[in-house]
């Protein structure tokens, strides 16, 4: 999470250091955000879950991307250049088809009280009032599976999307280069998902149509960088 240049720069010095790997929260006590004794392991290949409080997950530093669900902060391992890869080619394709709209990575999602994701990529009908995070519905999000996080991924968060207001949710799987997009549908008293593309296999190309805003192509050779 973003914070003041003087407390990225003696957090910076600690994840990253000379030499380090580590988040020591208990010397961050002394100088930035005040727990009193916990260190975590960063980076990590595993998905961490460490307990904190709202404003010391605040004061992470941006290279330490984590999320925040009642109490507890969910530290994702750095992601691989493939998925990196996978983000900014979606942005992209976002951007291009969807002109009136906003398309960000990584950007807090307030999705109910107490809990912050961060989605791989954000669609939003305008940039947020606050510089951190949306507080508003966004119109799609999008999640790049990776083996950390991918049950995480799909059980939690495609419940908590949904409850969240969130038009659409993407569901990227490099692995077996599939791509499932949902549709929130809440045109009877129940809302919930309905499957509005599915690609994977020989099934390689196919568009998916974001209310007035537009219609976006995807084909998985582009997507995947073959």
């Amino acid at each position: 999470m973003s914070v003041s240049s003087e407390r990225i720069g003696l957090a910076r010095t600690l994840v990253g250091g000379q030499n380090g790997r580590s988040l020591d929260v208990s010397v961050l006590d002394r100088g930035v955000v005040g727990v009193a004794s916990m260190a975590f392991e960063w980076p990590s290949e595993a998905l961490q879950r460490v307990p904190m409080s709202f404003e010391e997950w605040e004061a992470l530093p941006e290279e330490v991307r984590a999320e925040w669900i009642h109490g507890v902060a969910l530290v994702n391992p750095p992601p691989a250049v493939r998925h990196q890869y996978i983000v900014a080619e979606l942005r992209e394709r976002f951007k291009y088809a969807l002109p009136g709209l906003v398309a960000v990575q990584e950007v807090a999602v307030r999705t109910a009280e107490r809990r912050y994701r961060i989605p791989d990529v954000t669609v939003m009908r305008e940039l947020p009032e606050d510089p951190v995070w949306a507080t508003d519905a966004p119109v799609i999000v999008a999640e790049i599976l990776s083996p950390a996080t991918r049950r995480e991924d799909q059980l939690r968060k495609t419940g908590e999307y949904l409850t969240a207001g969130i038009g659409q949710y993407w569901v990227v799987d490099p692995e077996h280069e599939e791509l499932t997009v949902l549709r929130a549908s809440r045109e009877t008293d129940v809302t919930a998902w309905e499957t509005a593309l599915e690609l994977g296999g020989e099934q390689r190309t196919g568009e998916v149509s974001v209310g007035d805003h537009g219609t976006v192509a995807i084909d998985l050779d582009t997507l995947f960088g073959q």
